[in-house]
């Protein structure tokens, strides 16, 4: 029978794993170091995009990054620095970026993917969750001859992968979105793909699990996860109303890029690094996109959402800071700006970055690891809110101990060469 859970991590993989353990009769606490949904979920690019599945890795990634290292303003910069994660990090990424690990990993994350939208579907009929949900396809354009040339490769791959696709010159694609202006050479819009506004998502599955009894804590840190006899006991958490332990049987640990540091202390190594990502959102304007854009050249996307418009891209390893880079943030900004006929009007412009935690072979962990009833769900760096349904569904099942409707063997944090140690299992804390 189940029984009492805390999910650690407020963001769209915790409330997600929150509700669907709340679903099975968990008596579920929620606890997040502050508020919840103003993680990486707050200001992300909002898409539903199966189509997206391609791993980080892949054949190409590492020259094209080294050539980026020198450029504060491209789409994928590594802040050089001497750093022993990072470093380990970087040799096992590098040794993904192979077409085999590319082509399973792309399998992977489609079926992944795939099965998330379908939720996200369920979801959005239940009549006690409201959130912004849209199935207006994804555009790409390109701004660049070398762009466009690719388009038509791009587009068998993804019709291959059986994605409706239509490719656009540059008059078709104009006509398309007459927003888009001269600087657009081309364009491939995939059918089907989703967008929704994340933060809004997050709050609409908090608000449904607390319905549902879940308790949600908020400004809370999370001290110690008690092990006794090689199980779960409880969680020691401090907050604004003091200190408390937490009783649980099961222990989920989703807090994105703080998840190694939260898993350590069991012995548990999780080879994350955080990849720090911006946006800039400003308020709605008359000649707006009305469906999602990638300016596939610049990495960079807009996304129309209830009122607002987002601008999002870049990646960036460089550590846990905070600090928005001016130089990064304005090369999202001025790339959005560049592809519309008619530059926005900014106002009430919000700034912002995030951690999105990335393993080497770009694929989530979702996964029972160390103590009986711990289990981990992270890693899925820019596809954290197109699969956060499906993967709340996977720990919900791993809980339960019933047959996943996804399998799980690409997701097992065994898969990396490294050594799962004890330390601390064997007495209660």
């Amino acid at each position: 029978m189940p029984g009492q859970a805390v999910v650690i991590g407020g963001g769209a993989i915790g409330v997600c794993s929150a509700y669907f353990l709340s679903l099975a009769g968990w008596d579920v606490t929620l606890v997040d170091r502050g508020e919840i949904g103003h993680g990486c979920s707050y200001g992300n690019a909002c898409l539903i995009v199966p189509s997206h599945s391609h791993p980080l890795p892949g054949p190409g990634v590492v020259g094209r990054a080294l050539r980026w290292m020198v450029r504060r303003d491209s789409p994928f910069y590594i802040r050089p620095r001497l750093d022993r994660d990072l470093l380990r990090w970087a040799w096992q990424f590098r040794r993904y970026c192979t077409p085999e690990a590319s082509h399973r990993g792309f399998d992977a994350l489609l079926a992944l993917s795939r099965a998330s939208l379908a939720l996200y579907e369920d979801l959005a009929r239940t009549p006690d969750l409201e959130f912004f949900f849209r199935r207006a396809g994804l555009l790409h354009v390109y701004v660049t001859d070398e762009g466009t040339a690719g388009a038509r490769g791009e587009r068998e791959a993804l019709e291959a992968a059986g994605f409706r696709t239509t490719l656009f010159d540059a008059r078709e694609v104009r006509e398309f979105q007459p927003v888009l202006g001269d600087g657009v050479r081309g364009g491939l819009f995939i059918a089907g793909e989703a967008h929704t506004e994340s933060l809004g998502f997050v709050r609409a599955m908090a608000a449904a699990c607390r319905r549902r009894g879940a308790r949600l804590l908020e400004h809370a840190t999370v001290r110690r996860i008690r092990v006794g006899r090689r199980r779960v006991e409880a969680v020691d958490v401090e907050s604004r109303s003091g200190r408390e332990a937490i009783a649980a049987d099961v222990v989920v640990i989703a807090a994105g890029s703080w998840t190694p540091a939260i898993a350590a202390p069991l012995g548990v190594q999780i080879p994350l690094q955080p990849a720090k990502g911006y946006s800039c959102t400003i308020d709605a304007f008359e000649e707006m996109p009305t469906v999602p854009i990638l300016i596939q050249e610049r990495r960079v996307i807009i996304t129309p959402l209830d009122g607002r418009v987002r601008f999002g891209g870049t990646l960036e390893l460089a550590g846990f800071d905070p600090t928005i880079d001016s130089v990064r943030y304005q090369a999202v900004v001025r790339a959005a700006r560049e592809v519309l006929r008619q530059p926005p009007p900014m106002q009430h412009e919000e700034p912002w970055c995030g951690f999105r935690p990335v393993a080497p072979d770009g694929l989530p962990i979702i996964d029972r690891v160390g103590a009986d009833g711990l289990i981990v769900a992270t890693g899925h760096a820019m596809l954290g809110i197109t699969q956060a349904p499906i993967t709340g569904k996977l720990v919900a099942d791993l809980a339960e101990g019933r047959t996943p409707s996804v399998p799980l063997a690409p997701w097992r944090l065994d898969r990396f060469p490294q050594r799962l140690e004890a330390r601390g299992l064997r007495r209660s804390h």
